[in-house]
């Protein structure tokens, strides 16, 4: 929810510019294995940032808006 958001929108300030580097940020005490779905709840997350004009894409790098 809004904490995640919080989190993502924090990587990106910081130069996480990719869903994998903000996977491996957020989710680095959880098995790797369930790391591809985290991805898709970053995704799902960064979609909705940017429908809301908070975030922008170029290709697959994603930057505060």
């Amino acid at each position: 929810g809004a904490e995640r958001e919080r989190q993502v929108l924090e990587l990106l300030g910081d130069g996480a510019h990719t869903i994998d580097a903000m996977v491996e940020s957020m989710y680095a005490m959880v098995d790797r294995r369930l790391w591809p779905a985290a991805g898709r709840s970053v995704l799902a997350h960064l979609i909705d940032l940017e429908r809301r004009g908070a975030v922008q894409r170029k290709d697959d790098e994603w930057m505060l808006a």
